[in-house]
């Protein structure tokens, strides 16, 4: 119903570079903390996982087959849940507020259980957290991806290096859109640098809810821009 409708920029009002920006920074420091602190997998980046798991059968011992396909199935899962929640919700601006607050609940939810519940030091206990930011992403993956808002992904960017080379001065020289994409390249290695900053000087549990912190703010702020007068909103910048 809702899935396969194209967003206009009426009904995205304060979808602009902040907030897909921000979650392409979010994506960039999910990655960051999972493929660094939770047993080498991605928890956004389906790609890399499964040329992981081909590396793991082939016998790269410092690759984990559970953990890669924990980290697929809650892909995709949360990619399913995704699926119906766009299929349920036909509004897009209505559909993108449910997909941020599910999202931000999960990443908030990750943070507390690397704080209060689990043991981090053995894989079993790094695997709920692989599970819950795994559904996190799928869903956004699936949720942004119906939006069908032109070159915004927010979250893997191969299609949008392919446009910016494609496109640029050596290319065909037309530079199409060339901020949003270029925007979500620098975004995505801004989000991978910062989170493995954060991992690495103040652990996981901080990492995880510093990302719980900037979702929060992303959705409040999508919140605040999208519900405004209609001349002060626009659509993707």
């Amino acid at each position: 119903m809702g899935s396969g409708k194209t967003a206009r920029p009426d009904e995205l009002r304060g979808f602009g570079w902040p907030v897909w920006g921000s979650l392409t920074v979010i994506s960039g420091m999910v990655d960051a903390v999972s493929f660094t602190a939770l047993s080498q997998v991605f928890t956004s980046n389906m790609t890399g996982n499964l040329l992981m798991m081909g590396f793991a059968a082939g016998g790269a011992a410092q690759f984990s087959v559970v953990a890669t396909l924990i980290s697929l199935v809650s892909f995709f899962v949360g990619a399913a849940f995704g699926g119906r929640l766009t299929a349920a919700t036909p509004d897009p601006r209505r559909r993108l507020v449910l997909g941020l607050v599910v999202e931000t609940v999960l990443h908030v939810a990750a943070a507390l259980a690397a704080f209060l519940v689990l043991s981090l030091a053995t894989p079993s206990g790094r695997y709920p957290l692989i599970v819950i930011l795994g559904l996190a992403m799928g869903m956004r993956n699936t949720v942004i991806r119906r939006l069908k808002v032109p070159d915004i992904v927010t979250t893997v960017v191969t299609g949008t290096l392919t446009n910016v080379a494609a496109d640029s001065v050596i290319g065909t020289g037309t530079r199409v859109r060339m901020g949003r994409r270029e925007g979500q390249i620098v975004a995505l290695v801004i989000g991978a640098a910062v989170g493995t900053v954060i991992l690495l000087r103040f652990g996981l549990p901080v990492a995880l809810t510093v990302i719980a912190g900037v979702s929060v703010l992303v959705t409040l702020g999508y919140v605040a821009r999208s519900g405004g007068p209609e001349e002060g909103g626009g659509g993707p910048d």
